[in-house]
This record gives C-alpha cells, structure tokens and sequence, in this order.
C-alpha cells in the first residue's frame, strides 16, 4: 500500500511530528510505501530520508499516485486532496484547540482519526458523524524508549519537557525548594534533543503532557502532567486510566500552574507506583497496536471506495480554499493565521497603528490648537524668566507631539503593505 502522510512539518520532533515519524516507520516496517508532504523540512526530514521514506515540501515531487492520503493539519492535506481527487483519505485531529487541527467535512475524507475525547468531541462538534470517527491513542515506540533502571527513593533530577514557557519559573522554583536538579528542553528553552529516549534514562521525575508525559511513564520516568496552559498533577496508578483516554492533555489541565500544586504533586513522588504506571503504558500504549488500527481503517476506507463523484469533490476542495485562502472575511484562514504566525498581537497592533494613522489629522488638529493656545500664552506671559521656562516647556511638547505624528506616518505607511492598509481600512469602516 501506498500512503500518503501530511504534516505541518517534519523538521524538529514535535508532537504531530513525533507521531508522524512512529505511523510511518511503523507503516514501512510492515511493508508498505511511505510518502511524507510537509511545509517545513528540517533534520527530522533528513533522518526519515535516511530510513527510506520519502519526505517533501513540495506535492510536484510525490510522483507515484498514493492508494490513500492520511492527513494531518488542513494546509498540506488540502494539497494532497486536490493533487489526486481520485484518491480517499482519512483525517487525524491531534488537538481540540487549534483550528489548524479541526476537521472540515470533505468527499475524500471517508473516515476520522481522534488522539482524546476532547479531539473526538471536536470532531462531532464540527459535524462528523460519530460512525465515521475513532479513538487511536498516542503511542510509543517501545523498542526505542527502553525501561530506566529503579527511580530512587527521592527525586533528585528533573527534566522540563515544553513548547511554552509562561510556567517555566513555577517548575524551576518548585524543584530547587525540593533540592531537585532541573533541566529543559523544547521548544520555549531553544534546546533540543535527537536523543530525547536516551535522556529521558537519566531522569527521576519529568514536567510535560500528551505525548513527552507518555514518553516518560513508558519509560519509567515519574511524571507531573502540566504545561502554560495549566496543572492536572502527578500520574499514579489511580488516575493513570482515565488520563490515557485524555492523551495526559489539555482537558486534564483544570487547575493553575503554582509552586505549591508542583510541590504538592512533587512530594507525592512514589518509585514503585511510578515502576506501575511504566508497566501499564508499556503495556497498553505499545506502536503495535496502533499501526493494526490505522492499516484497518485504511483497508476499511479502501475496501469502500470514494463514493463521491467528480463534481461533489470538487466542490468539497472548493469549499475547502474558501475557508483557507486569505480573504477580506475572518474566515478559518484568520485562524490558523493567528496560530502559526502570532497573528494576534500583529493583528492588534496593525489595527492600532491604522486607527492612530485614521487620526493623525485630530491629532494635526490638536497641535495646531495647542499651538494657537500657546501663543496666546505668549502674548500674556512673556515677561519674567519663571516664565520663559514655561514657554520653552510648551515649545517642547508642541514640537514632540508634531515629529510624533510625521514619524507615525512614515511608519505605517512604510511597515505596512499597500493591500493590508486597505483591507484594515476597510475593517475600520464596516465597524
């Protein structure tokens, strides 16, 4: 079989990445042909072409037409889906935050892939049907990340898994009041690792989520679920069930990220239940299981066909470019823009330099007013050097306010795009 796997990027060992990388070794190693289409090549890139798979940002080099399209993130999947129309796909939703993850209905897509409930439930949300959606949970590479030694009776490292940073001082002031050693990787510390089942070896207890949390159990590793987005606690035998089915993620991340929870889930630090929870995942949450599921869904889509004719999935593709494509309207596009390029504070700050530019000519208005005002003051203030200082004070910020209102100009005008300005005017209108 021929796949075609699409991903955001393959470049750095991110989450999707890390999952793309275990589906298409594990795929290749059962025998069948990987293709991998990204935006974004890196060294990850390059160590998969090493193993044989075929990894490319541009859909002009995956030559051999795929039997099925597995897409991950919209971008690159709606470039898979218009390149073979003929071909049926399955979507996987690895978050139920972002938009860039969100399923959108479409002819090819004959069936859905969630990694939680939350990403199940947004899949529903979205419309697709419940018959056409299952649960693959986050898995791992057990040959890879092999079983640490016994933890010791007391922590003693500390290893900071994460991509954000806004809750990095609580870990770090959390575990030097423990007396714990803690080092970081991700990518809000600019430090990576090509080696992360090798390190992980040297840690007693780990701070990260969803997959980096299950990495670590697997491995043996105590571990705190937490990240910026929030604080769900210590994994122990008692909730390790019901976490897996929420992929140790974003949905346990009810509470807020203080020393005193870190210390609290530090303190409940337990070798042997921890030597429990490593057993559990290793045996539940094996690659094995995982490539049967996805080659039974892909058999099962196949054995099914299209079911769609040529007119309805162009009209789905179609569909597809209105939402993604950039457009006057806040459309799914405005989204995923915010997503993968800051957007928000962008975005606020173009409207505000808009809306200062919009009244530079009040502003013109003021200082010609305070200009007149100032030298009216002249006129009745000119004697005495107490005053001559007050009228220097005012000459000052009169001359202030004026280079402030030709620098803003040039500025805006300068930073920003002829066709953003009108479409930011044009936004300023319609409010």
């Amino acid at each position: 079989m021929r796949i075609l796997i699409t991903n955001l990027s393959v470049a750095q060992n991110s989450g999707s990445e890390s999952v793309v990388e275990l589906l298409a070794d594990g795929l290749r190693g059962a025998g069948h042909q990987t293709m991998l289409l990204t935006t974004n090549l890196g060294g990850m890139a390059d160590r998969m072409r090493q193993r044989g798979h075929h990894v490319v940002d541009r859909i002009a080099e995956i030559v051999d037409k795929p039997d099925i399209i597995h897409g991950q993130h919209l971008t690159p999947c709606l470039t898979a889906l218009a390149r073979f129309p003929d071909v049926p796909a399955v979507f996987s939703c690895h978050s139920s935050f972002y938009e860039i993850e969100a399923p959108m209905p479409h002819p090819q897509i004959r069936h859905w892939i969630a990694v939680d409930e939350a990403c199940k439930a947004k899949c529903l949300s979205r419309g697709i049907p419940a018959d056409k959606i299952d649960l693959i949970y986050n898995a791992v590479d057990l040959e890879r990340f092999r079983q640490r030694p016994p933890l010791p009776a007391r922590p003693k490292r500390g290893l900071l898994l994460t991509k954000n940073f806004e809750h990095q001082q609580a870990v770090r002031e959390a575990c030097a009041r423990n007396g714990i050693q803690l080092d970081e990787l991700g990518p809000a510390t600019n430090r990576y690792s090509q080696q992360i089942e090798k390190d992980l070896l040297a840690y007693d207890i780990v701070f990260a989520t969803a997959r980096m949390a299950i990495e670590a159990a697997a491995v043996g590793c105590s571990v705190v679920v937490c990240d910026a987005r929030g604080f769900a606690g210590m994994l122990d035998t008692g909730n390790m069930e019901s976490w897996r089915r929420a992929n140790l993620g974003v949905g346990l991340l009810s509470r807020p990220v203080t020393i005193e929870n870190l210390t609290a889930a530090i303190s409940s630090y337990n070798a042997e239940n921890a030597a429990a929870v490593s057993a559990y995942f290793r045996d539940k949450a094996g690659s094995t299981h995982f490539i049967d599921e996805h080659l039974r869904i892909y058999n099962e889509v196949l054995r099914a066909g299209l079911r769609a004719t040529p007119e309805e999935v162009a009209l789905g593709t179609a569909s597809w470019i209105e939402e993604i494509a950039v457009s006057i309207q806040h459309r799914k596009w405005f989204r995923v823009a915010k997503e993968m390029h800051g957007w928000p504070d962008a975005i606020d700050q173009l409207m505000m330099m808009e809306l200062l530019r919009a009244n530079t000519k009040t502003l013109e208005g003021n200082s010609a007013l305070l200009t007149a005002l100032g030298q009216r003051a002249v006129g009745s203030i000119q004697d005495g050097p107490e005053n001559q200082a007050i009228l220097h004070q005012i000459d000052d910020r009169l001359s202030r306010l004026s280079r402030f209102v030709d620098e803003l100009s040039r500025l805006y005008n300068g930073m920003v795009p002829l066709f953003i300005r009108k479409m930011l005017l044009r936004i300023r209108r319609r409010g």
